[in-house]
């Protein structure tokens, strides 16, 4: 496995909206054109890809709050193909690294209450649940 992230860009943004989550997982994440719909619109939002050596796996995106400067994650997904192998995981990893590497001192990930399975990954990286919400989803803190 070789993770990276790279920008979205006008070479890869249709591959990135091609990407697509199980039936069963619609309701944990927003599609990947409504992702890069806002980041257009709000240019502190950071979308990347994520690649397994040259293959686009997933997409994932952070930003820092123009308001409070809270650092937050808001799209972390795996295309339907290649869930399972651990790329969510090490693909989070990659990014806290980086994270880590701009002095963030902590960050929070947004996620759907009942999304069972990316609570796992989350608290396997060290995230604590809180009882903060936003919308209809939740948030967990990491202090990095």
């Amino acid at each position: 496995m070789n993770i990276t992230l790279r920008k979205i860009n006008e070479d890869n943004w249709r591959e990135c909206i091609a990407l697509t989550v199980n039936d069963d997982q619609l309701t944990f994440v927003g599609s990947n054109v409504n992702g890069l719909a806002l980041a257009y619109a709000h240019k502190e939002m950071n979308p990347l890809a994520i690649y397994n050596d040259e293959t686009m796996v997933g997409f994932l995106m952070y930003a820092k709050d123009p308001d409070d400067g809270v650092y937050y994650i808001n799209r972390l997904m795996i295309d339907r193909k290649f869930q399972g192998n651990g790329f969510g995981k090490q693909a989070l990893s990659e990014l806290l690294n980086l994270l880590r590497d701009l002095k963030v001192e902590s960050v929070d990930i947004l996620h759907k209450p009942d999304n069972l399975k990316a609570i796992k990954v989350y608290e396997s990286l060290g995230f604590i649940l809180t009882e903060d919400k936003v919308g209809d989803e939740v948030v967990s803190v990491l202090k990095l």
